[in-house]
Protein backbone atom coordinates (compact mmCIF):
# COMPACT_ATOMS: atom_id res chain seq x y z
CA UNK A 1 0.00 0.00 0.00
CA UNK A 2 1.83 3.53 -1.54
CA UNK A 3 2.70 5.24 1.61
CA UNK A 4 0.56 8.70 1.80
CA UNK A 5 2.26 12.02 3.26
CA UNK A 6 0.03 14.08 5.07
CA UNK A 7 0.62 17.98 5.31
CA UNK A 8 -0.89 19.28 8.55
CA UNK A 9 -2.37 22.97 8.51
CA UNK A 10 0.86 23.93 10.70
CA UNK A 11 3.54 22.37 8.01
CA UNK A 12 1.48 24.34 5.22
CA UNK A 13 1.89 27.24 7.21
CA UNK A 14 5.54 27.53 7.76
CA UNK A 15 5.80 26.66 3.94
CA UNK A 16 4.00 29.66 2.99
CA UNK A 17 5.75 31.41 5.70
CA UNK A 18 8.94 30.82 3.91
CA UNK A 19 8.21 32.18 0.41
CA UNK A 20 6.82 35.32 1.82
CA UNK A 21 9.49 36.43 3.67
CA UNK A 22 11.64 35.05 0.77
CA UNK A 23 10.73 37.19 -1.13
CA UNK A 24 11.52 41.01 0.59
CA UNK A 25 14.95 39.30 0.97
CA UNK A 26 15.62 38.73 -2.69
CA UNK A 27 14.26 42.26 -3.02
CA UNK A 28 15.86 44.23 -0.92
CA UNK A 29 19.85 42.87 -2.10
CA UNK A 30 18.41 43.53 -5.60
CA UNK A 31 17.79 47.28 -4.44
CA UNK A 32 21.12 47.26 -2.46
CA UNK A 33 23.00 46.35 -5.58
CA UNK A 34 21.41 49.01 -7.61
CA UNK A 35 22.25 51.43 -5.00
CA UNK A 36 25.59 50.35 -5.17
CA UNK A 37 26.36 50.53 -8.63
CA UNK A 38 24.63 54.05 -8.63
CA UNK A 39 27.14 55.51 -6.20
CA UNK A 40 30.02 54.60 -8.51
CA UNK A 41 28.47 55.43 -11.95
CA UNK A 42 27.98 59.17 -10.19
CA UNK A 43 30.97 59.81 -8.32
CA UNK A 44 32.26 63.59 -8.53
CA UNK A 45 35.88 64.04 -9.22
CA UNK A 46 37.85 67.65 -8.00
CA UNK A 47 39.99 69.35 -10.57
CA UNK A 48 42.27 72.06 -10.33
CA UNK A 49 44.12 74.73 -12.55
CA UNK A 50 47.35 77.02 -12.20
CA UNK A 51 48.77 79.78 -14.13
CA UNK A 52 51.99 80.63 -13.95
CA UNK A 53 53.33 84.11 -15.04
CA UNK A 54 56.53 86.52 -15.21
CA UNK A 55 57.39 90.05 -13.76
CA UNK A 56 57.61 92.05 -16.92
CA UNK A 57 60.37 91.35 -19.05
CA UNK A 58 62.37 94.34 -21.19
CA UNK A 59 64.70 94.41 -23.40
CA UNK A 60 67.65 96.51 -21.67
CA UNK A 61 69.45 99.46 -23.47
CA UNK A 62 73.06 100.23 -24.02
CA UNK A 63 74.09 103.86 -25.02
CA UNK A 64 77.95 105.08 -24.53
CA UNK A 65 77.36 109.05 -24.68
CA UNK A 66 80.76 111.37 -24.67
CA UNK A 67 81.08 115.01 -23.52
CA UNK A 68 83.54 117.43 -22.73
CA UNK A 69 84.23 120.29 -20.77
CA UNK A 70 83.88 123.96 -21.83
CA UNK A 71 86.94 125.46 -20.71
CA UNK A 72 85.19 128.92 -21.05
CA UNK A 73 82.22 128.16 -18.88
CA UNK A 74 83.53 124.93 -16.87
CA UNK A 75 80.50 122.90 -17.53
CA UNK A 76 80.66 119.34 -19.28
CA UNK A 77 78.75 119.85 -22.36
CA UNK A 78 77.25 115.97 -23.53
CA UNK A 79 76.72 114.80 -27.03
CA UNK A 80 77.07 112.02 -28.57
CA UNK A 81 73.83 110.66 -27.98
CA UNK A 82 72.18 107.80 -29.25
CA UNK A 83 73.75 105.23 -31.26
CA UNK A 84 76.23 105.03 -33.58
CA UNK A 85 76.85 108.76 -32.96
CA UNK A 86 79.67 111.45 -33.88
CA UNK A 87 80.72 114.24 -32.14
CA UNK A 88 82.72 117.07 -33.29
CA UNK A 89 84.14 118.79 -29.82
CA UNK A 90 85.27 122.26 -31.87
CA UNK A 91 86.46 123.48 -28.22
CA UNK A 92 89.79 121.66 -28.48
CA UNK A 93 91.53 123.90 -31.50
CA UNK A 94 95.06 124.89 -31.67
CA UNK A 95 95.20 127.34 -34.17
CA UNK A 96 97.66 128.87 -36.01
CA UNK A 97 100.20 126.55 -33.66
CA UNK A 98 103.46 127.11 -33.37
CA UNK A 99 106.57 124.76 -32.73
CA UNK A 100 106.39 123.59 -28.46
CA UNK A 101 102.60 124.86 -27.76
CA UNK A 102 100.12 121.99 -26.45
CA UNK A 103 96.42 122.46 -25.79
CA UNK A 104 94.54 120.11 -23.08
CA UNK A 105 90.75 119.02 -22.81
CA UNK A 106 88.87 116.56 -21.21
CA UNK A 107 86.43 113.86 -22.85
CA UNK A 108 84.03 112.48 -20.45
CA UNK A 109 81.79 109.19 -20.76
CA UNK A 110 78.99 108.15 -19.62
CA UNK A 111 76.86 104.91 -19.59
CA UNK A 112 73.13 106.29 -19.83
CA UNK A 113 71.68 103.16 -20.56
CA UNK A 114 70.63 99.98 -18.95
CA UNK A 115 73.44 97.26 -18.94
CA UNK A 116 76.54 97.57 -18.04
CA UNK A 117 79.14 97.92 -21.07
CA UNK A 118 82.91 97.88 -21.82
CA UNK A 119 84.60 99.78 -24.10
CA UNK A 120 87.68 100.28 -26.04
CA UNK A 121 89.11 102.22 -28.31
CA UNK A 122 91.53 104.21 -30.71
CA UNK A 123 93.17 107.07 -31.54
CA UNK A 124 94.90 108.26 -35.03
CA UNK A 125 95.23 111.78 -36.87
CA UNK A 126 92.86 112.24 -39.98
CA UNK A 127 96.25 113.22 -42.30
CA UNK A 128 99.56 112.98 -41.63
CA UNK A 129 100.19 116.55 -42.37
CA UNK A 130 101.50 117.35 -39.00
CA UNK A 131 103.00 113.66 -38.34
CA UNK A 132 105.58 112.78 -36.36
CA UNK A 133 105.27 116.10 -34.50
CA UNK A 134 101.84 116.06 -33.39
CA UNK A 135 101.84 114.02 -29.43
CA UNK A 136 99.08 112.83 -28.02
CA UNK A 137 98.59 112.26 -23.86
CA UNK A 138 95.85 110.77 -22.13
CA UNK A 139 95.24 110.28 -18.63
CA UNK A 140 92.15 108.36 -16.96
CA UNK A 141 90.89 110.90 -14.56
CA UNK A 142 92.79 113.60 -15.38
CA UNK A 143 92.02 117.09 -15.05
CA UNK A 144 92.79 119.32 -17.82
CA UNK A 145 94.47 122.97 -17.60
CA UNK A 146 95.18 125.30 -19.89
CA UNK A 147 97.93 128.61 -19.53
CA UNK A 148 98.76 131.09 -21.97
CA UNK A 149 97.44 133.25 -24.98
CA UNK A 150 97.54 132.44 -28.98
CA UNK A 151 99.22 136.30 -29.29
CA UNK A 152 102.00 135.62 -27.02
CA UNK A 153 102.24 132.10 -28.45
CA UNK A 154 103.02 130.46 -25.19
CA UNK A 155 99.77 128.05 -24.95
CA UNK A 156 100.58 125.12 -22.61
CA UNK A 157 98.00 122.47 -21.72
CA UNK A 158 98.25 119.83 -18.58
CA UNK A 159 96.50 117.10 -17.32
CA UNK A 160 96.92 117.18 -13.54
CA UNK A 161 95.91 113.68 -11.11
CA UNK A 162 94.49 110.75 -12.93
CA UNK A 163 94.70 106.88 -11.64
CA UNK A 164 96.99 106.02 -15.20
CA UNK A 165 98.57 107.87 -17.75
CA UNK A 166 97.25 105.59 -21.30
CA UNK A 167 99.29 107.38 -24.04
CA UNK A 168 102.37 109.30 -23.03
CA UNK A 169 103.72 111.45 -25.85
CA UNK A 170 102.30 109.55 -28.61
CA UNK A 171 103.16 110.40 -31.91
CA UNK A 172 99.69 110.47 -34.05
CA UNK A 173 99.34 108.93 -37.78
CA UNK A 174 96.83 107.96 -39.68
CA UNK A 175 97.62 104.54 -38.57
CA UNK A 176 94.92 103.68 -35.30
CA UNK A 177 96.19 102.94 -32.54
CA UNK A 178 94.88 101.58 -29.05
CA UNK A 179 93.38 104.06 -26.51
CA UNK A 180 94.05 102.09 -23.58
CA UNK A 181 97.76 99.44 -22.64
CA UNK A 182 97.02 96.21 -24.92
CA UNK A 183 93.64 97.37 -25.92
CA UNK A 184 92.35 96.73 -22.20
CA UNK A 185 88.19 97.59 -22.10
CA UNK A 186 87.35 99.83 -19.68
CA UNK A 187 84.08 98.47 -17.83
CA UNK A 188 80.92 100.92 -17.55
CA UNK A 189 78.31 100.20 -15.19
CA UNK A 190 74.14 101.56 -16.06
CA UNK A 191 74.54 105.33 -14.39
CA UNK A 192 78.91 105.28 -14.24
CA UNK A 193 81.07 108.22 -15.66
CA UNK A 194 84.33 108.43 -16.20
CA UNK A 195 86.84 111.04 -17.56
CA UNK A 196 89.94 111.34 -19.71
CA UNK A 197 91.79 114.60 -19.95
CA UNK A 198 94.03 114.40 -23.49
CA UNK A 199 97.09 116.79 -24.30
CA UNK A 200 97.63 117.47 -27.70
CA UNK A 201 100.98 118.63 -28.54
CA UNK A 202 103.12 120.28 -31.23
CA UNK A 203 107.04 119.54 -30.85
CA UNK A 204 109.35 122.02 -30.65
CA UNK A 205 111.53 120.27 -32.87
CA UNK A 206 109.28 120.45 -35.64
CA UNK A 207 111.12 121.91 -38.59
CA UNK A 208 110.14 125.30 -40.57
CA UNK A 209 108.44 123.08 -43.44
CA UNK A 210 105.59 121.88 -41.27
CA UNK A 211 103.91 126.09 -41.39
CA UNK A 212 100.64 125.70 -42.37
CA UNK A 213 99.97 122.27 -41.96
CA UNK A 214 96.98 121.08 -40.21
CA UNK A 215 94.97 117.90 -38.76
CA UNK A 216 92.74 116.71 -36.90
CA UNK A 217 92.56 114.36 -34.04
CA UNK A 218 89.58 110.95 -33.99
CA UNK A 219 89.15 108.95 -30.92
CA UNK A 220 86.61 106.31 -31.81
CA UNK A 221 85.19 104.39 -28.98
CA UNK A 222 83.68 100.77 -29.14
CA UNK A 223 80.80 99.94 -26.36
CA UNK A 224 79.62 96.01 -25.98
CA UNK A 225 77.58 94.42 -23.85
CA UNK A 226 79.52 92.87 -20.74
CA UNK A 227 80.50 89.34 -21.92
CA UNK A 228 79.94 90.27 -25.21
CA UNK A 229 83.00 88.21 -27.45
Amino acid sequence: MPETTTTTPRARLRTAWRAVTSVPVRLLLSLGLVLGFAAVGTAAYWADTATFRTGKIEAGSLDLQLGGRNPQTGVVEWSAVGLDQDWNYSVLQLDNVSPGESVAMELHLRNIGTTPLTFTGTGASRTDGMSPYLTATTVRGGTAGNTGTRDAVNRTGTCSGGSATWWNAHPLSTTPRPVTPENAAIRLDPGAEMQVCILAAFLGTAPNTYQGRSTTIEVNLTGKQVGAP
